[in-house]
């Protein structure tokens, strides 16, 4: 997923089917809100909560503390690392590149702002199956826009029909760019 961190404006890689799907940030807070009417839980309730599993382990050479979470998606396990070099600036990055259309709006997913270090491995059982994401490194480079402009090769998939055929209304001439700034998110898909 490649979000527009100023806009939250989103363009979803399917690399199997080399499709692209595009959801500006206006569909995506409409989408949001449909979950949260059909949720009778309070946000509180929604919150996903980290358990402390009261164990560590060793990732790819990162000592890191282990706590679980039931969502919505599935049970998952997060291996966080307390004392990730530079750990507090790249959570404030992790939660710049979190929508805030997404944070718990009835994924139930935790919310970077809730981790109490860098997630360096997430696991999650989900009905698609089981999802590891891994941490292979964390820098604050320069990230040429190209990195993330959408492959030419992938076409543009039409966004599923969430409103009942009805658009939410977006301002004047706004849409969703091809090579918007953006910041890397956590992502299944390699």
């Amino acid at each position: 997923m490649i979000t527009d961190s100023k806009t939250g404006d989103t363009v979803t890689l399917m690399h199997g089917e080399k499709k692209a799907m595009r959801i500006s940030s206006d569909k995506m807070k409409a989408a949001a809100e449909m979950v949260k009417k059909f949720t009778a839980a309070t946000p509180a309730d929604r919150k996903a909560k980290l358990t402390p599993l009261g164990r560590k382990e060793t990732v790819n050479g990162m000592s890191t503390d282990v706590f679980t979470a039931d969502t919505s998606v599935g049970k998952a396990t997060y291996y966080i690392a307390m004392n990730y070099p530079d750990g507090p600036a790249i959570i404030q990055e992790m939660k710049a590149a979190q929508p805030s259309a997404l944070a718990n709006s009835g994924t139930n997913i935790p919310d970077f702002r809730d981790l109490p270090g860098v997630p360096v491995k997430i696991e999650m059982d989900t009905a698609r199956g089981h999802v590891v994401m891994t941490l292979i490194s964390a820098k604050h480079d320069a990230i040429p826009n190209s990195v993330f402009d959408v492959p030419a090769n992938y076409t543009d998939m039409k966004m599923p029909d969430l409103f009942g055929g009805k658009t939410p209304e977006n301002p004047a001439g706004s849409r969703v760019p091809g090579s918007p700034a953006t910041v890397p998110m956590p992502s299944a898909t390699p």
